[in-house]
This record gives structure tokens, C-alpha cells and sequence, in this order.
């Protein structure tokens, strides 16, 4: 290698260059053209620098909100529930720009109510217009009323939006005020006995007064809602004269008070408790409002003459189609007085009762379904001795067949409802007679049913069966078995179909279903099981029946000349009903060569051929 060659090649691999001019030594690098990397970054540096330049002219350009402040001041100060309260915002321009298209807006909490509009508005809006420089918008009242629960804060938020003169921008003021609500305007009140006996007489104060120090401008109504088996006999003030449970106080002036007496009886099992609910109603600016509720009640005292009833010796029987059910009302003397002409009233009520099946000494009404012991077919109700007791009976059988007409007949049950009464009242019962009741609800259980065929010839179901009929020995035959199931009154559950293929029986693998599943076959057990899930009430009864089909091949042995062969054992079908909680099953039969379903098959001899 020459002399020349080598100092090339090392200036060549030097990193430095050396200015010839200057004597100075500078990277290689330098004296190199920009890289595509270069120009990328120094584009991205140039956006970056006007993107910045951008933002910081329209930060420090753009108009500002002007110092605007929203107050809030209540009237009355003190704020009752079920009374009109006005809140007023006065909003205070302190700039010297022109607000204009101010817009005031309130969101108001479920249980405060705009009077001025609809009661279920939560969203209230005003259009203030322009608020000039210095100046103050005072005119800015809502009218509301408070209602519920006392004693509470109840929260508004207020949004002020404007705009400001030269400028298209939107802004935006937001504040809120905590209104505390004190008692309720009208004080609602009940007086009650702690316990009564059924059927007796009791007295009920109401009492009321108006706490608010203001008049009402509206009639204030009272209404009560009586619970059921409340029989209201009078009130120490006249109701409306179509209700026996609504009262009018008319204008109810502050600090008016009143009260009022209901007298009543009411029927119960005893040790049961009744609610009595009070509301009190008035109208404001033509729209009604409840302004004050209470609720009291009364428990029903264990009566001395006592009746129990049972279902076939159970007090929680689950009933079955076809069933035979017999009634036990089992009365009983618990105090020291010996009752006199005692009465016992039943009803029964349901559609599944056969009453044409009745067995009972009571008179019995077939119009009404009920039944009534007095002294005259019951010669033991003369006279009731203290601890003695006694039994009345009813038989009756249910229909074998459920009434289904409609998707929605489903749930079947039986009510029983009874009373006994004597004209007796124990010393110290401030009472007309004694009184005592109770009542049963028996649920009707749901049926399931399984239907079981076979056929040889089978073409609506799209499965081609082939082989000789009647069949011969050592000779293979296929046929194909078709479940369906009927689901009569409930829903049903983890419903499943089997049954065991017989000897000499074969699983071909072609099946066929109208659900979502199909029937399985577990080799090692020769169980066919189809598992059908869950069934609606009705379904197979007004629709179409779940139905499954397999097929199955059956080759005759020497031994089984003249004879039918049974190829499937019983068919069994499990399901859990949904409304009683108890388990449904049912049975179909063993499946043999004679096919009887097979309407194709016109010989006579169906026994296996040589």
C-alpha cells in the first residue's frame, strides 16, 4: 500500500476535518446535509411555537366575565312545610359593561314545588334581560312550597348567563342556598286505643291545628284511608256527603285547631295491626297539594272466642287437581264466660272448586259460596262452656281439569275466609257482640304431563325409518319416539325426560327438537334424557307442545318369534314448580313393536316374523 493510499484512508475514517484556511479542527458531522429526521423535528418545533403564540393571544385577548354577584333573601324567614314561601335573587352587576340577555334559572329539589307553574317543574327560568353598569335586579321573585319531611335543609341552585356588549361569548354565575324547613304548617294528629277486639266498636280522635301564623286562602280538606275490614260507623263531625272518610275545615285561620271523632269496628285475625293514614289538602294558585300526612294504627286483641281453620290437617296444604280437600274450623271458649248462640260464617272462593261435590251440615248459598252454622244444624253452637271447643267441617273435591282458556290462567288458589260470632261480650268489654276471624289461601299445585309414541313409518317428522314391519328376526328395523309435554297451571323449572333403551335396542344419533335442546344418550347407562329447562304456564295447553324425537333401531333375536318387543322402558318426567315450591312428575308408558300410534300399519299380526 503507497503512502498516499493510507493518509486517505485515515482522513476518511477521521470524525474531524481540518480547516485548511484557519488550521481549526470541527466534527465531520457539520460539513454534512440535513437529515429527514432534522427537517421533521424543525417542523414540529414551528407548529408547536405558533400553536403556543395562538393560545396565549386569545388567553390574554379574550373579554372577561364581568364581576357580577347573585344573592338570595326568603320570605317569611321562618318556612313551614305545606306553606307558600316566596325566594327572591337579587343579581348585582359591579362592572362597568352592560350585561345583556341575562337569564336567571333555578333548579329546585323533589320535594319543593313551584307554584307559578306546573308542580313537577325542576328546572324554573326567567329572562331578566340587560342589567346596566352599577346597577342592581331585584325584581327576581319564585313562589314555592315546601312539602314532605320536616325539619330538614333542602338545597337550590342558581345559574345566572349572560352576555357582555361586543362579544358573543357566553358567560356564566352559579351559587346555591341551603332553606331550611321547619315544622309542618298543619299539625296532624291521632288518638287510638292500643288494641281492640275484632269486631268491636272504638273511638279514633283526629286532631289538627294550624301552625303556620298564616291563613289559608283555600278550603283545607281531611282525608282518611281506612284499612280493609274497617267498618266506619260514625264521626263526631258530618263527612262529605258522598264519603264517609274526607272532612272539610274550611279556611283553617292560624292557630285554629280542631279535631274530630271516627267511631268504627274492624275485623282481623288476632294479633294482626292496621294502619290508619291521614292527609291534609289544600289548593294554591288552583293547584292541590298534600300539605301534611300522619299515620296511626290499631292491633286487634285476641279474641276470647277463637276459630282456626286447616286443610286436611295442615295449615299450609298444597292442593292438587282432582284433590278431595276437608276443612276443619276449629272454634274454642278461651275466657271464663260460657258464649251464648254462636254463629259461624265461611266462604270459599276459587275456580278450581267442584261444589257440586259438597258434603256439610252448614246452609250452604251457591250463589255466594258460603256456608252458616247457627244453633238449628249445629246444636253445639247453642252454648259455648269456658275451655270448651268444637269443630265445623267442610268437604269439597277440586275439578280434575284446570279452567285454562287464556296464557294468563295460571296460579290457581283457594281462599277461605271465616268469622264466629256470639251476642255474648265478656264483663268489661265495652262491646256489641264478640267477634273473632280468619282466613286461608291454599295454593293449587301445577301438573306436567308427558306423551310417548312410536312410529315406523314417519315422514312428517323429515326422519326416514327403515327395516321390515312387523319386524324379523336378525333383521334390523328403525323407528322414531316422539315426547311431548303439556304444562298445564305454573311455571315450571329444570324439567327432564328419560327413560332406558331396552336390549336389543340401538341409539342411531338422529334426533329432533322444537327447543333449545336436544335429547342425549349416555352409552354406558342406555339413558335417553332430554333436558328441557324451564316451561311457561300454559305451554302444550294453548301453544304449540315441546316436543322431542330420536330414533332408535331394534334388530329381533331367534328367541323373540311371535312376540312384541319392548324396546323403551317408562318414560318419566321431573320439573319443579315455581309457584308452590314442590315437585311435579309424571309417567309415560313402555314402547314396544305393536306401535299402536301408527295409524300406517294395517296388519294385523304385529308380533317379530321368522
Amino acid at each position: 500500500m503507497s503512502l498516499d493510499g493510507q493518509q486517505k484512508k485515515e482522513k476518511v475514517s477521521s470524525p474531524w476535518k481540518e480547516d485548511e484556511k484557519l488550521g481549526n479542527f470541527e466534527p465531520e458531522e457539520k460539513l454534512v446535509e440535513n437529515s429527514p429526521m432534522k427537517t421533521f423535528a424543525k417542523i414540529a418545533v414551528f407548529i408547536l411555537v405558533v400553536a403556543f403564540a395562538g393560545f396565549s393571544y386569545y388567553f390574554f385577548t379574550r373579554p372577561a366575565g364581568a364581576n357580577v354577584a347573585i344573592e338570595f333573601s326568603v320570605n317569611p324567614s321562618q318556612i313551614f312545610a305545606g306553606n307558600p314561601f316566596t325566594l327572591t335573587i337579587p343579581v348585582s352587576n359591579f362592572s362597568d359593561q352592560v350585561l345583556k340577555n341575562v337569564r336567571l334559572s333555578i333548579s329546585l329539589p323533589a320535594q319543593i314545588s313551584y307554584l307559578d307553574g306546573s308542580s313537577d317543574q325542576r328546572i324554573v327560568e326567567k329572562n331578566i334581560g340587560d342589567i346596566g353598569p352599577g346597577s342592581v335586579n331585584s325584581n327576581n321573585d319564585f313562589r314555592l312550597l315546601a312539602l314532605g319531611d320536616v325539619q330538614t335543609l333542602r338545597h337550590i341552585d342558581a345559574r345566572l348567563s349572560y352576555q357582555l356588549a361586543g362579544s358573543t361569548a357566553d358567560f356564566e354565575n352559579k351559587s346555591g342556598v341551603d332553606i331550611s324547613v321547619g315544622q309542618q304548617a298543619v299539625d296532624l294528629s291521632f288518638d287510638l286505643p292500643q288494641g281492640v277486639f275484632g269486631g268491636s266498636n272504638f273511638d279514633m280522635t283526629v286532631k289538627y291545628q294550624n301552625n303556620s301564623g298564616r291563613d289559608f286562602s283555600d278550603d283545607v280538606l281531611l282525608k282518611m284511608d281506612y284499612p280493609s275490614g274497617f267498618q266506619f260507623a260514625k264521626s263526631s263531625v258530618g263527612p262529605a256527603p258522598a264519603n264517609n272518610n274526607q272532612w272539610n275545615l274550611g279556611k283553617l285561620p292560624k292557630g285554629a285547631s280542631g279535631n274530630l271523632t271516627i267511631t268504627g269496628s274492624i275485623v282481623g285475625a288476632g294479633q294482626s295491626s292496621f294502619d290508619f293514614h291521614g292527609s291534609v289538602s289544600t289548593g294554591f294558585n288552583g293547584q292541590t297539594f298534600t300539605i301534611a300526612e300522619q299515620t296511626g294504627s290499631v292491633s286487634i286483641s285476641a279474641s276470647p272466642l277463637s276459630i282456626s281453620p286447616s286443610l286436611n290437617g295442615s295449615a299450609d296444604y298444597v292442593a292438587h287437581a282432582d284433590d278431595r280437600l276437608i276443612y276443619s274450623l276449629r272454634y274454642k271458649n278461651d275466657s271464663s264466660d260460657a258464649f251464648q248462640n254462636i254463629t259461624i260464617k265461611a266462604s270459599l272462593s276459587g275456580e278450581m272448586f267442584d261444589f257440586s261435590s259438597l258434603r256439610t251440615n252448614a246452609s250452604f248459598d251457591s250463589i255466594r259460596n258460603t256456608f252458616t252454622w247457627v244453633t238449628a244444624n249445629a246444636p253445639a253452637l247453642a252454648q259455648l262452656s269456658p275451655g270448651e271447643e268444637g269443630t265445623a267441617t267442610i268437604e269439597v273435591n277440586l275439578k280434575k281439569d284446570f279452567p285454562i282458556r287464556r296464557i294468563s290462567d295460571k296460579n290457581y288458589s283457594l281462599k277461605l275466609q271465616v268469622e264466629i260470632n256470639s251476642p255474648t261480650v265478656p264483663a268489661g268489654t265495652a262491646a256489641s257482640k264478640t267477634v273473632s276471624v280468619a282466613n286461608m289461601e291454599t295454593k293449587v299445585a301445577g301438573k306436567i304431563a308427558i306423551s310417548v309414541k312410536a312410529l315406523w313409518r314417519d315422514a312428517s317428522s323429515g326422519i326416514l325409518n327403515s327395516g321390515p314391519y312387523p319386524p324379523r328376526v336378525n333383521q334390523p328395523t328403525k323407528y322414531t319416539i316422539h315426547w311431548l309435554l303439556t304444562n298445564y297451571s305454573t311455571d315450571v323449572s329444570g324439567v327432564q325426560a328419560s327413560a332406558f333403551l331396552q336390549s336389543g335396542a340401538r341409539w342411531t344419533d338422529i334426533t329432533k327438537s322444537n327447543t333449545d335442546n336436544q335429547p342425549k344418550y349416555d352409552s354406558t347407562t342406555g339413558k335417553v334424557t332430554w333436558d328441557v329447562g324451564s316451561l311457561m304456564a300454559t305451554k302444550g295447553v294453548i301453544s304449540q307442545k315441546p316436543e322431542a324425537i330420536f330414533q332408535v333401531e331394534v334388530t329381533p333375536a331367534v328367541n323373540q318369534v311371535n312376540q312384541l318387543i319392548t324396546f323403551l322402558g317408562d318414560t318419566s318426567v321431573d320439573a319443579q314448580d315455581n309457584f308452590t315450591g314442590t315437585q311435579l312428575s309424571d309417567t309415560g308408558q313402555a314402547l314396544t313393536t305393536a306401535l299402536p300410534d301408527d295409524q300406517t300399519i294395517t296388519s294385523g299380526d304385529r308380533g317379530v316374523q321368522q
